[in-house]
């Protein structure tokens, strides 16, 4: 069932989807040779992947529509530089999803339509002794939104998502993908900060290997919610983005059988994240080359797990994000953004890297 969220000051949660595999019915054993144990050591370290990847791209799109052009900004201090300011002095760019641009006078602001893709390729390799894995998640999502007025969006962003890992340490692998919808909105509070809110359901399919041959296939389900709250700020070229969000999500596996002919039982994996942090931009004309930094704490999740060396999986509730990227601006209805992010930091022989790309078009 879905939980309450606070709402204070960050809104109702920021999600992030996370894998969940299925239990065995037994309770002994440790990840070398117990399925449920293996398959939730490695769905606690995956799912930030996958979800993060999932949720900053609908949040991208639903934050940044009403989050304020690149504009304002005097020259002696960070000054709010959201939408309705009037272009900065050698026209930078706007931000890439704002509908409330300067363009608006000629025939861009009229265009209340929006349509955008992201995708986002994932690698993820961790090197502790007795859970060594490493592989790939990959994400795809499109979305089309509504400008209701100069102060709301509203839209809904349909995604697919696909995960591939090598299992070393029991000589096996996991795939699974999946198909889910989110409904999305963006609320602009200020010409400074705007809140972004989502919900989503996912559908998924999984297919594991341990021991080399034994196999195994169930379905899964994923429901989330996530929120932010993000601050555009300009001094001169300079940009300064504040953002603090909180999310949380479940996803809940179905029971069965694997090729053995075993009975394992289905389990729900729980991830509940905080993150604060922001980026800081520098204007040219057409893009904005940023640096971003985030921090995280886990307040909900899945405990460690005993490994067939006689210890446990690490359990971090601290981490964070950092990368670089730009934002391009090409016309009043063409823009766009790449990034690069190590997402791991801080977590103990684990790394993350992603890489992303979007594309928006206003019609």
């Amino acid at each position: 069932m879905i939980r309450k969220l606070f709402f204070g000051l960050v809104g109702v949660g920021m999600l992030a989807a996370a894998p969940a595999f299925a239990q065995s019915s037994a309770t002994s054993g440790d990840a070398s040779n117990n399925p449920t144990i293996a398959n939730a050591a490695v769905a606690s370290q995956t799912a930030s992947a996958a979800s993060t990847a999932t949720v900053g791209i609908v949040s991208g799109a639903a934050g940044g529509a009403v989050s304020g052009g690149l504009v304002g900004g005097g020259g002696g201090g960070f000054t709010p530089a959201g939408g309705g300011g009037a272009p900065s002095t050698g026209g930078g760019p706007q931000s890439f999803l704002n509908s409330r641009d300067a363009g608006r006078a000629g025939g861009a602001g009229d265009k209340r339509f929006g349509a955008w893709m992201q995708g986002a390729y994932s690698t993820v390799d961790n090197t502790q002794v007795g859970l060594q894995f490493d592989g790939s998640v990959y994400n795809l999502v499109g979305g089309l939104d509504y400008m209701v007025n100069d102060k709301v969006v509203v839209g809904v962003a349909l995604g697919y998502e696909m995960l591939d890992i090598t299992t070393s340490f029991n000589a096996g692998s996991i795939e699974a993908d999946g198909f889910g919808v989110t409904p999305y909105i963006g609320i602009s509070l200020t010409n400074a900060w705007s809140l972004d809110a989502a919900a989503g359901y996912t559908w998924l399919s999984y297919d594991t290997k341990r021991n080399t041959n034994i196999t195994a296939s169930y379905d899964a389900e994923r429901w989330f919610v996530a929120s932010n709250l993000t601050g555009n700020y300009a001094s001169g070229r300079w940009r300064l983005m504040p953002k603090v969000g909180v999310l949380y999500l479940e996803e809940e596996s179905d029971a069965y059988r694997d090729s053995t002919g075993g009975s394992l039982e289905g389990s729900v994996t729980k991830l509940g994240r905080i993150s604060a942090g922001g980026r800081v931009g520098y204007a040219f004309d057409s893009v904005m080359p940023y640096f971003k930094l985030m921090g995280e704490y886990d307040f909900e999740k899945n405990g460690s797990v005993r490994l067939g060396n006689g210890t446990f999986s690490h359990d971090d509730d601290m981490g964070g994000q950092v990368g670089i990227g730009f934002d391009f601006y090409g016309s009043n209805t063409l823009s766009g953004n790449v990034e690069a992010s190590y997402n791991s930091l801080g977590r103990t022989d684990l790394d993350i890297w992603t890489t992303s790309a979007r594309l928006r078009v206003k019609f």
